[in-house]
C-alpha cells in the first residue's frame, strides 16, 4: 500500500511539467491521511495506545521476561540442593563354602548361607554444610549349619549418621553461594527488564513523534508544492509558452519542490515503518498492512525539578547502578566463599545404629532356656531396633589440610580482584550518569527557548496570512495568499519540531533519572 501511495506522490510533478498550467496547479497531491484512506486501512494512534501496544506485543521485551524466567529456574535448580533424596537397595545373596572346621556346619561338606535384604534410605544435605543419612534394613539369614540357635535369623537396623565440616564447607558452602548468586542475578534480570522496558518505551515515544513531524512536513511541503505550482501558472500567463527564462525557472523550481516532496513521503515510510517494527509481534501482524497517523500533540510543561533532585533520582534509581551493586554483592558471596575454602578440612562424623534379630529358635539342649527377646518374627526384631534395645554409638574426626593450597588461594585472589573492578566500574558509572543528567537537564531549557521562538514566529505567520487575506481580491493578491499560508504551515511545522524536541529532552532526562516509566504511567500487562 504505501509503496502505490509512494508512486503517486513522486509522479505529481512529472504530470504537472507535462501538461498546462492549469492542470498543473490540479494535480497539488492530497493530505497525507486523504491518500491513506484511498490505498488502505488507516489506524488513528495516541502515544498512551502506543506504548500500551509495545508493552504487550514487543519482542524485544518478550525476549527480556524469558531472561528472568530461566533465572528464576536457576535458583529454583540450585535451592533443590537441600532436597531429600529417597534411596532403596535390594539383594538375595546365596552362596555355598567348603566346610574347614566341624563346628561350622557339623555334618555338612560345605556350608550353603541364602541372604535377602531391602534398605531404604533418605539423605538430607543440612544448611551448615553438613548432611544426615538416615537408613534402616530388614533382611533374612538362613544357613545349613548345625549350630546356629535361630535359623533363619530375621534382623532389622536403624542408623543415623551426620557429618558436618566445622571449618573448610561450614556455613559458607558452594551449594549456599550458589543460592546467593542465582537470587541476586534474579534480581539482576528484574532490573535489567525495567531497563529493557524503559529503552522500548523511549523508542516508542521517539518515533511516535518523528511519525508527527514527518506527517506536519509533509503537509508544509505540500504547501510547498501549491505555491510552485501556481507561481508556474502565473509565470506561465505573463511569458506563454515559450522558452522564457521565467517559465524555464519556475519549472525548475516545481520539479524541486517535487523532490522536496518525495522525500517528505520517504520520511513518513521510515518513520511509520519504525514505529510499527516497536509494536508488532510479528511479520504477519494486520498493523503492517495499515497506515498509521499520530493524534497526539506535544505537550510542553515547565521543568519543575532542579538539578540537584535529578541528580539524587538518578542515582538511586538508575538500573545501570542497582545491576552493579548486586554484582559487587555477588563478588561479596564469592569472596566469602572463596576464603572459607582456604581453611583446613576439619569433618566431624557422628553415627549411631540400633539393632534387632530374631527368628525361630532350633533344637536345643534341654534345660536350656532362650532370652524370649530373640524369638518372634520380622516384626519383633524391627521393635527392637526402633526402641534402641541395643545401640551402638560412633564419633570421628577427619582432617585434612592441604600443604600449599595454592588453587584456594588464587581463586580467593581473582575474586578480590573482580571485586575492586566492579568497585571502579560503579563508580566510572555514577559520573556517566552525573554527566547524562546534566546534559538532559541542560538542554531542555535550550529547547524551552527554541519553543518560544518558533510559537512567536508562527503567530507572525498567522498575522501576515490575516492581512493578505483581507484584501482585496486578484489573481497576485490570490497567488499572495497562498505564499502566506506556505510560509504559515511551514511556521507550524518549526513550531512542532521544536515541541516536539522539548518532549523528547524532558523524555531524555526522565529516562536518565529512570523515572520514565512511572513518569508515563506504564502498567505491564499479564503475559501468556
Amino acid at each position: 500500500m504505501v509503496t502505490r501511495w509512494f508512486s503517486v506522490v513522486f509522479g505529481f510533478a512529472v504530470s504537472a511539467l507535462s501538461l498546462g498550467a492549469q492542470e498543473a496547479a490540479s494535480l497539488v497531491p492530497k493530505p497525507y491521511r486523504a491518500q491513506l484512506e484511498q490505498h488502505g486501512h488507516v489506524r488513528e494512534m495516541s502515544l498512551r495506545d502506543a506504548i500500551a501496544t509495545a508493552l504487550q506485543c514487543n519482542l524485544e521485551i518478550e525476549i527480556e521476561g524469558y531472561n528472568h524466567e530461566a533465572a528464576r529456574a536457576n535458583t529454583t535448580n540450585a535451592s533443590a540442593y537441600y532436597d531429600p533424596v529417597l534411596g532403596l537397595n535390594t539383594s538375595a545373596i546365596s552362596t555355598n563354602v567348603p566346610v574347614t572346621n566341624i563346628l561350622q556346619t557339623g555334618e555338612f561338606a560345605s556350608q550353603i548361607t541364602k541372604t535377602w535384604s531391602v534398605s531404604p534410605s533418605i539423605q538430607q544435605n543440612l544448611p551448615g554444610g553438613g548432611t544426615a543419612i538416615l537408613t534402616t534394613n530388614l533382611n533374612r539369614v538362613s544357613t545349613n549349619s548345625d549350630y546356629s540357635l535361630i535359623n533363619p535369623v530375621l534382623g532389622s537396623t536403624f542408623g543415623l549418621t551426620i557429618t558436618q565440616p566445622l571449618l573448610r564447607g561450614f556455613l559458607r558452602t558452594g551449594a549456599e553461594r550458589q543460592i546467593a548468586i542465582n537470587q541476586l542475578n534474579e534480581r539482576i534480570t528484574v532490573s535489567q527488564f525495567q531497563q529493557k522496558a524503559a529503552a522500548v518505551v523511549e523508542q516508542v515515544i521517539n518515533n511516535y513523534w518523528r511519525l508527527a513531524a514527518t506527517l506536519e512536513n509533509y503537509e508544509a511541503q505540500r504547501q510547498g508544492y501549491a505555491v510552485a505550482a501556481a507561481e508556474y501558472e502565473e509565470s506561465r500567463k505573463k511569458n506563454g509558452d515559450g522558452p522564457q527564462a521565467a517559465v524555464s525557472s519556475q519549472r525548475s523550481e516545481l520539479l524541486s519542490r517535487d523532490q522536496i516532496l518525495a522525500q517528505a513521503a520517504v520520511q513518513i515510510i521510515q518513520a511509520s515503518n519504525g514505529l510499527k517494527r516497536l509494536l508488532a509481534p510479528s511479520v504477519a501482524d494486520p498493523l503492517w498492512a495499515d497506515g498509521i497517523v499520530a493524534t497526539d500533540t506535544p505537550d510542553v510543561k515547565p521543568l519543575s525539578i532542579t538539578l540537584e533532585e535529578a541528580v539524587h533520582a538518578a542515582m538511586s534509581k538508575r538500573p545501570e547502578l542497582e545491576q552493579l551493586r548486586l554484582q559487587i554483592k555477588q563478588s561479596d558471596a564469592d569472596v566469602r566463599f572463596n576464603r572459607q575454602e582456604t581453611k583446613p578440612t576439619v569433618n566431624l562424623r557422628l553415627e549411631t545404629l540400633a539393632t534387632g534379630d530374631t527368628g525361630p529358635i532350633r533344637d536345643i539342649p534341654p534345660g536350656t532356656i532362650p532370652p524370649a527377646s530373640i524369638t518372634g518374627g520380622i516384626g519383633a526384631a524391627t521393635r527392637q531396633a526402633l526402641a534402641f534395645q541395643h545401640p551402638s554409638f560412633a564419633a570421628g574426626v577427619e582432617i585434612k589440610m592441604p600443604v600449599r593450597n595454592g588453587a584456594a588461594q588464587s581463586q580467593l585472589t581473582n575474586a578480590l580482584i573482580g571485586g575492586h573492578k566492579l568497585q571502579a566500574q560503579l563508580r566510572a558509572a555514577e559520573q556517566d550518569i552525573l554527566v547524562d543528567v546534566r546534559n538532559a537537564w541542560e538542554s531542555i531549557e535550550a529547547q524551552r527557548r527554541t519553543v518560544d521562538s518558533t510559537q512567536l514566529a508562527r503567530r507572525l505567520a498567522e498575522e501576515h496570512l490575516t492581512a493578505e487575506t483581507a484584501k482585496p481580491a486578484s489573481d497576485s493578491q490570490n497567488l499572495d495568499v497562498l505564499r502566506s499560508r506556505k510560509d504559515l504551515e511551514e511556521a507550524r511545522t518549526r513550531e512542532l519540531q521544536a515541541q516536539i524536541d522539548y518532549q523528547l529532552a524532558v523524555v531524555s532526562l526522565e529516562r536518565a533519572m529512570s523515572t520514565l516509566l512511572d513518569d508515563q504511567q506504564v502498567v505491564f500487562p499479564a503475559r501468556k
